[in-house]
Order: C-alpha cells, then sequence, then structure tokens
C-alpha cells in the first residue's frame, strides 16, 4: 500500500474525503511510523488501495487486525492466503508454541519435515514426493527448473494468460496486451528481467482456450512444462473441468510435464485441492501459503520420476535446490497442526472464498 497519496482529495469525492480525514484523525502513529519508515524502507511498486499514509498493524487475532493506534479491523485479506484458519488459530498456536521453546531452527532436519510430508502426499494420488521450501515463488521456480532437467534439450515453459506463478524472473512474464488472445505473445513484467526470458524461454498460452492445446503440440520438440492455475486467482471461476481434462490429454499426447499451481488453492477448494475437485492427475504439483498455517512455507511435490532431481536418484541429473530455512521445525509444526486441522474438518469448513 502507497503511504502518499497520488490522487488529489476532490478526485475521491465528499465521502470518501470524510473518511480519509477520519483515518488520518484516528491513526497518529501509524502516520509517525509511516514518516519514519520513508526514510529507511524501500517502498513496493506494488498498491492495494490508495491510502493517506501506511496502517501497520499491531496484532491479529481471529478475524481482526489491531493498528498501532488500536483501532480494529475486519481482516479481508488472510495474510493473502496463508491464514486459512484466522489469525492465531488455536491448533497451530498450541503446536508452535511448545517447538519454540525447543528451538525455531536447526539447520538439520527435524522429524516434523517427515510427518508433514506424509500428510500431504496423502492428499492426492499424483503425488510421490514431497520438498519444502520457504515460499510458493521458491517453490515454482524449483519445479521450472526440475522440469528442464527431466526433458533435457527442451528449455521452454508455457504459462497461461492471467495467471500468477511467483516473483521470479521465469514467473514474471505476462502477455502483451498488444498481441492476438488466441496466439499471445509473451513479454516481461517489471523492470530487471532480460527479454530474453519472455522471448526465449516462455511460452504464453490462452487461458480456457482450446488453441492452447495447438500452441502445445506446435511447440512440443522444445516444451519441457505447462504450467497452470487451475482455477486462476484472478479469475476464480471452477467450470474448467473440460479445459483442464484436455489440457492433461494433450500434454500427456506430446510427452510435456504438466504442473498445477496450488499455491491459493491448495487445501482449499478440497483437502486434495484441485487435483481432487477435478480428478486430474498432474506430474507437479506446488504449494505455499496454506500448507505453512500461516508461517512460511513452499512445497514441490509431484511423481517420483520428477522428483528424483531433487536428489539425483535412479541416476537423474540432480537440480541444486536448497535454502536456510527450508523445513525448518517452526513452520513443520505450523503446517503440521493446520494440515491435520483442514484435513478432519472439511465437513465443518468452508474454505473457499
Amino acid at each position: 500500500m502507497s503511504i502518499t497519496s497520488k490522487q488529489g482529495e476532490s478526485e475521491l469525492g465528499k465521502k470518501s474525503s470524510a473518511v480519509r480525514a477520519k483515518l488520518i484523525e484516528r491513526t497518529a502513529k501509524c502516520e509517525e511510523v509511516a514518516h519514519r519508515g520513508q526514510a529507511a524502507l524501500a517502498q513496493e511498486v506494488v498498491q492495494t488501495v490508495d491510502l493517506p499514509h501506511q496502517i501497520y498493524i499491531d496484532s491479529a487475532e481471529g478475524p481482526y487486525l489491531t493498528d498501532l493506534d488500536g483501532n480494529r479491523y475486519i481482516d479481508l485479506t488472510g495474510g493473502f492466503g496463508p491464514n486459512v484458519l484466522g489469525n492465531k488459530p488455536e491448533p497451530v498456536q498450541a503446536a508452535i508454541g511448545p517447538q519454540i521453546e525447543k528451538g525455531w531452527h536447526y539447520g538439520i532436519p527435524n522429524g516434523q519435515q517427515a510427518q508433514l510430508a506424509e500428510l500431504i502426499k496423502e492428499s492426492s494420488a499424483a503425488l510421490d514426493e514431497v520438498m519444502f521450501c520457504n515460499s510458493g515463488s521458491e517453490a515454482t521456480m524449483f519445479a521450472f527448473r526440475a522440469a528442464r532437467a527431466v526433458k533435457p534439450g527442451k528449455k521452454i515453459v508455457a504459462l497461461f494468460e492471467g495467471s500468477y506463478h511467483g516473483v521470479h524472473d521465469y514467473a514474471l512474464v505476462k502477455a502483451d496486451s498488444k498481441s492476438d488472445r488466441s496466439t499471445p505473445s509473451s513479454t516481461t513484467l517489471g523492470a530487471g528481467i532480460p527479454e530474453e526470458v519472455s522471448r526465449d524461454l516462455m511460452l504464453m498460452l490462452p487461458y480456457r482456450d482450446t488453441n492452447a492445446y495447438e500452441l502445445i503440440r506446435k511447440h512440443k520438440d522444445e516444451l519441457a512444462l505447462v504450467v497452470i492455475e487451475p482455477v486462476q486467482s484472478s479469475n476464480p471461476r471452477l467450470d474448467n473441468q473440460e479445459f483442464l481434462q484436455g489440457l492433461r490429454e494433450v500434454c500427456t499426447e506430446c510427452e510435456v510435464l504438466l504442473m498445477f499451481d496450488e499455491v491459493i488453492t491448495g487445501f482449499r477448494i478440497e483437502y486434495g485441492g484441485c487435483q481432487q475437485y477435478y480428478d486430474i492427475k498432474p506430474d507437479l504439483v506446488t504449494y505455499g501459503k496454506a500448507a505453512g498455517g500461516g508461517l512460511p512455507i513452499g512445497v514441490v511435490a509431484g511423481s517420483k520420476r520428477v522428483m528424483n532431481t531433487f536428489s539425483g536418484a535412479d541416476k537423474t541429473p540432480a537440480i541444486f535446490a536448497g535454502g536456510t530455512f527450508s523445513g525448518n521445525p517452526l513452520t513443520m509444526a505450523g503446517g503440521l497442526a493446520c494440515g491435520k486441522y483442514l484435513k478432519e474438518n472439511r465437513k465443518d469448513l468452508s474454505l473457499l472464498t
């Protein structure tokens, strides 16, 4: 969110002006911290709403957020996805409290990694093995790398227009608005990404359009992986069964790997995510957000053939993948508690929002 407004108050209307004035009056501490932050913090370009200054949260519980000035707000963000059970849910709090007493980072693997991996693996018949990282962006980055390793000589990864797969260079590619929607060309999103990424290494596909099938067939000899949000975060409709089934079939036909990015949908639409909802088995799946119970997490899971790239098993060329905090005991404890709760209480939960 922006600290300073780029709009004049006259553009906001009388009612909005009154709301802004009241907000300024009630958030003096937030304003003070915002001005301090301007001198030290690099401000993100991403802006969700125009505010007179940044609102800083001091605490959160259940469906509420409380700012530095003591104002309470209804939480409509859910932490942007991870807080699937709300803020400070009792099952997660009960798990991470004792873990903090034991320690929150070892560097060496902990026993809860295997338990959470088993829980995730049980959610889908498509999953043979699981690896942990620290975010959804890391998960998709490693997944793209694994697919290229499995398909040597095939360097292109295909994404769909309107999709979001994280903040690494290969994910920050979008459809060029000037191109034909049925055969979209790709361009990079934001500065600092070489144009060769979108031009030479990525393929843009039209979402929910069977022309995507023909583009896959056309590029099959250079295409390692097709990546899709089975329910797009920017276009959250559920009537995708026919399109996804056709996509699975054409990827199998062309010997191209299919990946479901379930960072947002995983454990929500069903415990088994969109794989369960649509009864489709992808070759690779990525998770994040809800999988950690509100703590930072990324997950790559899939068939043994692809997951062998992480270990080099069965003479598979091994990729480089790792992270200092990957699979840390605090996240594993929170993820395990959240995952068990989601699995055991499905009938009482309405999670698709």
